[in-house]
């Protein structure tokens, strides 16, 4: 059986103007149920998809968290959504997101908090702020289940989540980002955020010099639209709380302990 469902957006959306995807649901003894989605921009494709898997999740009794299923959803645009066909089987339990875009090389780095290889355009559509993946991974492993991040036939990812029963070695884990390399810095602060005396806009700040790598206070101020000197005020606050420092070049980069706290404010999106 094939459905259709489409959904419309800015027609200035400069990412996608005709986004189109399948959702294939596996339900034992029948044929699978294939909806066909379509969307004119990113975020719009991004909140239809994630509603349709997460009906079919829930229609089948599974409990891959749609928190998940939407942070790998949201990736797609950077394969730009190429031959995107999402399976959920397994009673609901496993959900794959397969591409044919470019790839994904370092798998492992992919997964860590603040990586980011969004490009300018993608950027403007998304978060940005390099935590899709590490949300999913964290999100599946609260409902007790695994990511898992291979190459696709013919070239592209794929993207498995699942609650299913499965090895332990079926995880990208020998380079888990949460496991401490050799001489990596161990993480403080994984759990909770810790109480500092900064504001909301501040944390924003923050996320920004963790997507960025280094700032100054123009490129703050252009991102999360306020003045230049609020921007200069709010970078000197972080810079006082530990947080970032100024490197050779005078602009600011996240210090350990403001890695640490970016990841733990990202955490708690997942909860």
């Amino acid at each position: 059986m094939i459905r259709a469902e489409k959904t419309s957006g800015s027609p200035a959306s400069p990412a996608a103007s005709d986004i189109s995807v399948k959702v294939a649901t596996y339900k034992a003894g029948f044929e699978p149920e294939v909806t066909e989605i379509s969307a004119s921009n990113p975020a719009s494709a991004t909140e239809k998809i994630s509603s349709v898997v997460e009906r079919h999740v829930r229609e089948l009794s599974g409990n891959v968290p749609v928190r998940a299923v939407k942070e790998v959803v949201e990736n797609l645009i950077h394969a730009d959504y190429q031959g995107v066909v999402i399976s959920v089987m397994d009673g609901g339990n496993t959900v794959r997101v397969s591409d044919r875009g470019p790839g994904i090389v370092n798998k492992a780095r992919a997964q860590e908090f603040g990586f980011s290889g969004a490009t300018a355009e993608a950027a403007r559509e998304i978060r940005g702020i390099g935590a899709g993946l590490g949300i999913a991974r964290s999100a599946i492993r609260e409902a007790g289940g695994t990511l898992l991040l291979e190459d696709n036939l013919g070239g592209g990812t794929v993207v498995t989540l699942s609650t299913a029963d499965l090895p332990q070695t079926s995880e990208v884990s020998a380079e888990s980002p949460d496991e401490p390399q050799k001489g990596a810095e161990v993480r403080r602060h994984l759990d909770e955020v810790p109480k500092l005396d900064i504001s909301e806009r501040q944390e924003k700040t923050l996320l920004t010099v963790l997507e960025c790598g280094e700032v100054g206070p123009s490129t703050i101020a252009e991102m999360i639209e306020v003045s230049v000197s609020t921007a200069y005020r709010d970078l000197s606050v972080l810079e006082d709380h530990g947080l970032a420092r100024s490197n050779e070049t005078g602009k600011r980069v996240i210090s350990p302990l403001g890695r640490d706290y970016a990841e733990a404010i990202i955490k708690t999106w997942v909860k």
